[in-house]
This record gives C-alpha cells, structure tokens and sequence, in this order.
C-alpha cells in the first residue's frame, strides 16, 4: 500500500498557511518533500500534494485517490521509528482515524498551532486496479479506441447530416449516442464534468445566473438579436455577421474553418474554440472546448446538430489528439446556430460518443416582450460563457498521458457540499448484469469501490431512497449506502453490489420457483405496509442474489416508487404492448398498490 504522510512543521494562525514535510512510501523507495499552502479545504491540499508526488509514483492515480485521514489521536513523531511503521503500530485506519470530505477546512484540524511534532493527518492512495471486474474495464478501453476508428472511418459528417438513409445506416454501425434513435442514448453528459453539471444547473434558472459582466452582454445581445434575424444569400455570411458576438457574449477566441482529415479527404468544421495545455511533455497541445456549425436557415444544407457533433467526432479522433484522449474524456461545448435560432449542448468521448442537448433551439430575434427575452437571452449566454471558463482551467491544468489513464471512461460527479458521500468511492467499470448486452449505454450503471466496500452506482432522474432503505432493512433490496441529488440534475445511488443474473435471465423460458415468488411478494408487502407502491415490478428489476449457496430475490429499482394513489407512472412509461402491465397502468397513471400484486402474478408469464 503506498502510504502519504502529512505531518505539519509550521502553522501561522493569522495568514492561516500551512508548510508540511510530506513522505511517500511506496513500493520502491520513501520520497519526502516539503509543501507549502495557504489552501483553505482539504480537496486543494489533495491536489497540490498529488501534483508534488514523482510522475513515475503517480502515472496511474489522480487527485481524487488520494484520501485522507484525520487521526482521532495524533501520533507523536518519533527518530526511532518510520511514519509507516508509526501508522501500522496504531492500527487499522478505518478505526483509528476519519476519512475527511472534500470541504473539510485545514485549518480545523489541527487544534494547537504550534503542535507540530505529531501526525494528524495520514493519506493513502486508493489501489489502481479494480478489486474485480478488471475485464470489463478492458473491454471499456477496447470500446473507446473502437470509438475513435468508427470516428475516422465514418463518411463526412456533412454528407450524414443531409441524408436521413445514410444517418439511419450510420447510427446502425457507427453510432453516436444522441438519442437517436432512443435506443442510442448514454448517461447524462452532466456526470463526467463539472462544466456540465454546473451548466445544466444554471440553464434551468437563469435568473440566478450571476454575471459581473451583465450590463455589456445584455448589450451584445441586443445587437446579436438585430443581425441574426437578418436574411443572408449565404451561409457564411450569416456566420461572418454572428461569430464576432459569439466571440464576446461566450469568451471564447473562434477559428474559423477549421480543417480536419476525413480519410483522404478533409473535412472542414466552421468554428472551433480551443485552449492551450500548459503541460507541453509531449509538445504544444491544443484541446477542443467548442464546436460551432451553421446553417443559414432551418431546412438548409443539413442538420446542423447532427452535422456538429459529427464534425467534432472528426477532430477529436486525429492522432494529434492521442495524448489529450489518454488523459480525458475530451469534455467539449457544441453551439448550433440555424437561421435566427440557436442551441447549445455537450459532449464526450468515453466508451462511446455521447452527446446530449442542453437546450432547444432558442430563438435570438424579439419577442413582443423584447426588454426581458433579451435580459433572457443575455443570462443564458452568461451561463455558456461561465462553463466554457470551466473547460478552459481544466484544460489548462490537464496532465498528458502517453498511455490511457483507465479512470478517464467513468464518471466524474459533481456533489453539492451538503450532500457528499462519506467514503471515498473510485469508479472500477461499467456495468451489466450478467446476460445483458454489454453495450448499452442507456443504463448508467457502474462498478466500484466504496472504502474497502464493492459496491454498484446508479446515476438516474429520481430514486425512492426512502422505500429502498425499508426494503432492504427487510434483507429484500441490497444494502443503501447513499442516495442523493448531484448537480445537473441527477440522482446519484450507491448501494452494495450483489454478483449476479437478474431474474428475467437466471430463469429465462422458465417460471420462477414458488419460493422465489413469496419472497417478492413479501418485499411488495414491505413497501405496502409503509403505504408505497414499486411500480416496475419486472423481472429486469429483481436480481438472484447466491449468498450462501441459496438463491433469493432482491428488488433492485426503486426509481418509480411513490405513494399509493398519489404518485404516478412515469410519462415515458412503454406501452407499446412490449410488456404485459397490471390493468390501469400507462403513462402518467395513478399507482396502486393492487398494480404491484397483479404484476407479482405476472412475473410468469413470458
């Protein structure tokens, strides 16, 4: 295990800076080096001490695998002895200290200034490799580089975005994950970078937008609104007339006519914005913060969305961009302008091209109620401006990597302060069970470690935690150990993970036992009782759990549980005659409590 100790040899209480002697034992031989701070929580004393830590030691962590923990009792610092032989001496970590959450403030944890020949704080780097599942995580490794050959042997995006056949046969063999169709949808881009997430957040107020710059972009706006409701012979000249506003309501620097190889062929992009890496280990980088295409007017040379992420895809899988790939999930803003609309989504390259849609096409002419769309409009692009400032300090501050940094393809959430996990949680795979089909990225269902726990992540709209906690407390439902909403309007599910089938595959063809029936049916009872309906009692959402060598049910899903005759099914619900739902339930419908024991009925019929 390789070990970080954090020992503070000075300490000022009125400029609140911290220097720390700063040892690293590893595999091969101690490091020691000082660090000096005026950091104000323990996620910035993470970062700066893994940024300190020999690239050899470090090439396979990030920050974020660095935990750590505060002593219940400091540990005196003693010549006769190692740190690491100090810290082994007192015990197992898990009891002897805290593990400390990102806000924690520094200057909190040490109680007596001048105390500085003990060790409060102990820090441990999270193992690199996945306790199990290491396969899959190959196989996500194998699905990106897939990814970026499909991006380099697809047809121009251009000729895609005017041919719904070609788009249709494309998205068959080569698929990015729009939505569409809606089985060609991944996880919420939201998950994997804080731009995202924040983004997504501001977009659906945006009177709570704060923009120090409020006053010259309602003004850029304003003159923004007047020529793009101008009507254009060409396209580029729409574009000439409208990147200079762009330019300064989004703070972004645009090249225009980017060009990009597209086989033997070049394909050439609009605009792109792009910011400069300071780590120049492998020479001078430039990294993709946003795409922009035009269209002169809707109906005109294509779709514009569809042609703007594939246009992306193009750069983002050119051998140039090989380090930046190794290192990221090339987090990218797209902005659409057709006509006098414009819209604004993200993307990413993971184990797929996921894209997502942040907005509808919003209309930047005059409204009868001019005076407050254009203080509209105004927020919104502040809101753009803000996250396209995000994607800059992260590429900035990005580390190269010659070779693939696995942690890349999982998400990366982003919590509010009051609602984090308590544990350290790293990300190991993605996850299917058992007999599903591997590539699905509609589930966003993940492995991982929760503190020494294996335990399964589920990133979703909403979730009942409440209903899944009383189940569980019945041994029906797998142990919850945090459920919370995330920024970007997500709900973020950490539970224990249990190996195995989900029903509908462990007893493919065949009826469920009668034993395994009652046991479904007392879990219903469980939730009945506390006057709360299941909903989607299917056989995809029950999973054979082998503990001890018997096969027993848990409920799984509890994202459609609500209140009897108060809650209702989802809007999306499938009613295509697909699945055989209890009488009454469709879309939008009440739930009832009789619905869950006619589906318990149900579950053998196949």
């Amino acid at each position: 295990m390789t070990v970080i100790a954090v020992c503070p040899v000075a300490m000022s209480e009125t400029t609140k800076a911290f220097r720390f002697f700063t040892i690293i034992i590893n595999d091969l031989t101690p490091e020691a080096f000082i660090v000096n701070t005026t950091a104000e929580f323990v996620c910035e004393l993470k970062e700066i001490i893994y940024n300190q830590i020999d690239p050899l030691v470090i090439s396979q962590y990030r920050a974020r695998h660095v935990v750590l923990w505060k002593l219940k009792e400091p540990i005196p610092i003693s010549p006769d002895k190692t740190v690491l032989a100090s810290v082994q001496e007192a015990g197992d970590l898990s009891q002897i200290a805290n593990a400390l959450r990102e806000t924690d403030v520094i200057a909190n944890l040490f109680p007596d200034p001048n105390s500085t020949g003990h060790l409060y704080i102990v820090a441990t780097l999270v193992a690199r490799e996945p306790p199990a599942g290491s396969e899959t995580v190959k196989n996500e490794e194998r699905a990106h580089r897939k990814a970026v050959e499909m991006a380099k042997t697809a047809p121009s995006p251009s000729s895609i975005s005017k041919s719904p056949k070609l788009f249709k046969a494309e998205q068959a063999d080569r698929p990015i994950y729009n939505g569409r169709p809606a089985g060609r949808r991944g996880p919420p881009v939201a998950i994997y970078h804080t731009a995202f997430a924040e983004l997504k957040d501001a977009l659906r107020d945006v009177t709570k937008v704060v923009d120090n710059a409020e006053d010259q972009r309602v003004d850029d706006t304003a003159k923004l609104s007047l020529v793009a409701t101008d009507i254009y012979n060409l396209e580029d000249e729409r574009s000439k007339a409208i990147i200079p506003y762009l330019k300064n309501l989004l703070g972004i620097d645009l090249i225009e006519k980017a060009k990009v190889k597209n086989g033997k062929k070049e394909f050439e992009s609009d605009a792109i914005a792009t910011e400069a890496i300071e780590d120049v280990t492998y020479g001078e980088k430039e990294a993709i913060i946003g795409h922009v295409e035009f269209k002169n007017e809707f109906g005109i040379g294509g779709d514009g969305g569809v042609q703007n992420v594939l246009g992306l895809r193009k750069h983002l899988a050119q051998e140039e961009y090989n380090e930046v790939r190794n290192a990221s999930c090339c987090p990218c803003i797209t902005v659409t302008v057709a006509g006098p609309y414009i819209s604004f989504g993200g993307a990413i390259l993971a184990d797929a091209f996921i894209v997502e849609s942040f907005t509808d096409y919003i209309y930047l002419g005059r409204k009868p109620s001019a005076q407050e769309w254009i203080i509209h409009l105004a927020r919104t692009f502040a809101a753009v401006a803000q996250a396209f400032l995000s994607l800059k300090r992260f590429y900035q501050d990005l580390k190269l990597k010659p070779a693939p940094d696995l942690y890349r393809l999982f998400p990366s959430p982003t919590y509010f302060a009051d609602r984090m996990p308590q544990t350290e949680m790293t990300f190991t795979a993605r996850f299917n069970y058992e007999g599903r089909e591997s590539d699905d990225y509609r589930r966003s269902l993940f492995r991982a470690t929760y503190g020494d726990k294996e335990v399964l992540v589920k990133f979703c709209e909403r979730y009942h935690r409440d209903g899944h906690r009383i189940v569980a407390a019945a041994n029906y439902a797998p142990e919850l150990f945090f459920c919370e909403q995330i920024q970007g309007g997500v709900t973020m599910v950490i539970m224990k993970f249990i190996a195995g089938q989900d029903a509908y595959y462990r007893f493919k063809n065949v009826d469920l036992p009668s034993d395994i029936l009652e046991n479904v049916m007392s879990a219903v009872e469980v939730l009945h009782d506390a006057g709360l309906v299941f909903g989607d009692l299917r056989r995809p959402n029950i999973v054979i759990d082998k503990t001890g060598g018997r096969e027993r049910p848990l409920l799984i899903d509890f994202e459609w549980v609500g209140q009897d005759g108060q809650a209702r099914y989802p809007a999306l619900l499938n009613d295509s005659g697909e699945i055989t739902w209890a009488t009454g339930v469709k879309p939008h419908a009440i739930m009832r409590k009789e619905h869950d024991i006619e589906m318990v009925r149900k579950l053998n019929v196949y």
